[in-house]
């Protein structure tokens, strides 16, 4: 059995740790810069300094984190104290990898199969990675893109500041619009805009059915906004594939969906084992 150390003991640290294979791979430890983490546990993973993370000895380094500066310096610290070795760069895996997006295909599929009626949707669009997935995926559909294209609002960032959800300020991925998205669809025609904040947004849509929906809001307010306007007018059989819901990034995702069933009862959820911790919600056939 070989062991393995992660050096990034962040969100995606976390995640790639979930994926091991643990009948052949033994995580030893987490090391990271962050001092305030140290002494401290990682589903009963000990997180430690680089240097003692190192002086494990193990087989393997896992550099767990997809920035390409972040992961040469992490990759050079180790080196310098000492490791010596197989490195194992989870940027480079990322690239050619993605749960995530291989799931989407999966859904496409089953709802095409079944026939599901309905449009598409996707809630947080930004610079239009998964608009362009489920425009051509879905050709002869639909596909309402609602996004403010300038970032987080205000109203949304002031319940994250008051609930401590997550860091995110005003404006945070505003360096996007709705012309660069629509550029990069395969079928522009089937898209329609719905810029500003939602969901003030999805007035008069109310009488829509949807087939599947990208939910990718990040924050609480929203994505319970979110769930609230669109989980009702999923077709049976509809889905809803929700990122962050495992995030400690933007814990309020999770928040969202406990308030959720709060209200209305338990959701059909499946989370999924991505490094961005997504979940699946299936609206169920009537019995």
């Amino acid at each position: 059995m070989n062991t393995l150390i992660i050096l990034g003991a962040g969100q995606f640290g976390k995640k790639a740790a979930g994926l091991l294979r643990q009948e052949k791979i033994h995580l030893l430890a987490f090391g990271d810069n962050n001092s305030s983490l140290w002494e401290t546990r990682l589903s009963g993973i000990p997180v430690m300094s680089i240097e003692q993370a190192v002086g494990l000895e193990a087989d393997l380094a896992l550099i767990g984190v997809t920035d390409h500066e972040r992961t040469n310096a992490l990759k050079s610290q180790a080196e310098a104290c000492g490791f010596r070795g197989r490195f194992l760069l989870l940027e480079e895996l990322y690239q050619f990898f993605d749960i995530r997006s291989a799931t989407l295909h999966f859904m496409a599929k089953r709802l095409e199969e079944c026939r599901t009626a309905g449009a598409i949707a996707e809630l947080g669009v930004y610079k239009g990675d998964t608009a362009w997935k489920l425009n051509a995926l879905f050709p002869q559909r639909t596909l309402y893109l609602f996004d403010t294209f300038q970032g987080f609002d205000t109203r949304d960032i002031s319940v994250e500041e008051s609930r401590s959800f997550s860091k995110a300020a005003t404006g945070d991925f505003s360096d996007t619009s709705e012309e660069t998205v629509l550029s990069r669809l395969p079928f522009p025609e089937k898209a329609v805009i719905r810029k500003g904040f939602f969901p003030d947004t999805a007035d008069g849509l109310e009488k829509e059915h949807f087939a599947l929906v990208s939910l990718d809001a990040d924050l609480y307010a929203p994505i319970l906004a979110g769930l609230e306007f669109f989980y009702p007018r999923l077709s049976p059989g509809g889905m809803i594939l929700l990122h962050d819901y495992n995030n400690s990034r933007f814990r309020g995702a999770h928040e969202a969906v406990d308030s959720y069933e709060a209200r209305h009862g338990g959701l059909p959820l499946v989370p999924l084992c991505d490094l961005h911790g997504s979940a699946v919600i299936i609206r169920p056939y009537q019995l």
